[in-house]
């Protein structure tokens, strides 16, 4: 005796219209911001753990920690914009320490630009 077959109730995935297909699709301008702004993330994110590493170096002594070949003691941090050719990095986190003698961390003015809001802003190279 045949059975009689089931309505679907989930659909067929080859039933799907180019429309609605290409309007899953970015286009390719916005899929290239996204991969750029992911650029910058990745790239703030390895200059920033580069730098607290280099200060930890140089003052012989991770955050918190207590030892006899400490040579100083951090001082929180300031902001620097550093362009890049995937966009502007804004407000990256530059560590400092108390005395002020780490002066080699953040990357050096190349030349200064005009920031879009107005103030003066840096080109970091």
């Amino acid at each position: 005796m045949p059975v009689p077959k089931k309505e679907r109730t989930t659909s067929n995935p080859g039933s799907q219209t180019v429309e609605q297909a290409s309007s899953q699709v970015p286009d390719q301008q916005t899929f290239h911001e996204h991969l750029r702004a992911l650029t910058r993330n990745a790239v703030r994110v390895v200059i920033e753990e580069v730098m607290r590493q280099e200060l930890k170096a140089f003052l012989g002594a991770a955050w918190g920690e207590s030892t006899p070949q400490r040579k100083g003691y951090r001082n929180g941090t300031y902001t620097r914009d550093l362009a890049t050719s995937s966009g502007p990095i804004e407000d990256l986190e530059v560590p400092r320490d108390r005395e002020g003698r780490v002066d080699g961390l953040a990357p050096r003015c190349a030349y200064p630009w005009s920031h879009p809001h107005g103030s003066h802003r840096h080109r970091w190279a």
